[in-house]
């Protein structure tokens, strides 16, 4: 199938898959869904359109042949979790404490995940953090947005190269 072709199939399937701004809608109000539906239309203008992931309320963000990181919506919460990976090099020393603040730990959430495991972040050691989703921002505020956009350009460079379960 040409490129061409591919484009014109990915841009039918996204105006009759379910969108993301629907959920939004449902779900969030007030700052929350001001600034959830600001991040899809910064996502979408971006070319990483949200897909829906695993059903309602789970999408996850691509780029190329790569998931950059997800999004989980529920009741008045909406979280923006990032893939396990290399999170090391010289970047903002506020970048790297937004990120570093944002490293949740291992709540058991599911039976087969290998569960919580042991790992530096920007050169700062974790225990026990969250074996996929180690980086997690959750209702994110206008800042947290802007070091979010910041780390959807940072996984573009890390995602081929993870070792997750969820960037392929």
């Amino acid at each position: 199938m040409s490129e061409k072709s591919n484009a014109s199939l990915d841009k039918e399937q996204e105006k009759t898959s379910p969108q993301i701004e629907e959920e939004i809608l449902e779900l969030l109000e007030g700052d929350l869904k001001k600034n959830a539906l600001g991040f899809a239309a910064y996502l979408r203008a971006n070319q990483m359109a949200p897909r829906q992931w695993f059903g309602p309320t789970y999408w996850r963000i691509s780029y190329e042949n790569n998931y950059l990181c997800s999004i989980f919506m529920n009741k008045d919460k909406w979280r923006v979790f990032f893939f396990s990976g290399d999170y090391k090099g010289e970047l903002e020393e506020e970048f790297i404490k937004a990120v570093q603040d944002s490293v949740m730990p291992c709540i058991s959430c599911v039976d087969d995940c290998p569960k919580g495991k042991d790992m530096t972040v920007f050169g700062k050691e974790f225990t026990n953090a969250c074996f996929q989703f180690p980086v997690q921002f959750v209702n994110p505020n206008g800042s947290a947005l802007e070091y979010i956009k910041e780390l959807l350009e940072y996984w573009k460079e890390v995602a081929p190269h993870s070792d997750s379960w969820h960037c392929h």
